[in-house]
């Protein structure tokens, strides 16, 4: 499959579809994923885990030679996984929900979030926010509020992924728009991350009951919606 360099291309699966396909999925899976599957107690979760590097290997084979069982990956300091030859991915999960951003020649993070009542929200928003953000979030109707959480969690979660700190970066160290109903963006970066007009955000609804972020640098992306199936 051809992905042009201004174009992002998003992949995105409910695994309780998929469900007839794990025995397909099974045997694409390394050894060492077969021994991470193996540690999961509950059969959910093992055919969830399954699932999710199967679809991996089936949808990066649309993009490398090879076949999808044949593909290897490397794995940075926080467990990101990367190929050494082709583009570059992430993946998120949230449940049954999974999502794959595939890009070429920089790197990207997306993060996908079941939208859910959050009780902590406002405690959670307070220790590891922006003051701003926090406050932001304030602002908005109960009715809302887990929606607005989940859109700033995205945002920030899927920026963490693309710089590759992980939670090892602050979530303060940096500012997004938090309401779901405007233009995602950073507001600020601290300069040890760049700039806030380095990167780009954006925001995907791939279901009813989901909100997704990507956050990827440069400006000027086309993005390519793909249902996995």
């Amino acid at each position: 499959m051809h992905i042009s360099r201004d174009e992002i291309h998003i992949w995105f699966a409910d695994l309780r579809s998929l469900a007839h396909d794990l025995e397909r999925m099974r045997p694409l899976l390394s050894p060492d994923e077969e021994l991470r599957a193996a540690r999961y107690a509950f059969d959910i979760h093992r055919n969830r885990f399954i699932l999710r590097r199967g679809l991996l290997r089936t949808v990066l084979a649309h993009y490398v030679a090879g076949g999808p069982k044949n593909l290897v990956f490397t794995y940075g300091p926080a467990g990101k996984p990367a190929l050494l030859i082709g583009p570059r991915f992430n993946l998120s999960d949230s449940e049954d929900y999974v999502i794959l951003a595939v890009v070429t020649g920089c790197p990207i993070g997306v993060d996908i979030e079941r939208i859910r009542p959050i009780p902590d929200a406002a405690e959670i928003a307070t220790r590891f926010f922006s003051a701003a953000e926090s406050a932001a979030l304030s602002t908005v109707a109960p009715e809302r509020h887990a929606e607005a959480f989940l859109a700033c969690w995205t945002r920030k979660e899927a920026f963490l992924k693309a710089t590759g700190g992980g939670l090892s970066t602050p979530l303060d160290s940096f500012q997004v728009e938090l309401l779901p109903e405007r233009e995602p963006r950073f507001l600020r970066i601290d300069t040890q991350l760049g700039h806030s007009s380095d990167w780009s955000l954006y925001d995907l609804r791939p279901a009813t009951d989901a909100i997704a972020a990507v956050a990827v640098p440069g400006c000027g992306w086309h993005i390519r919606v793909i249902p996995y199936s």
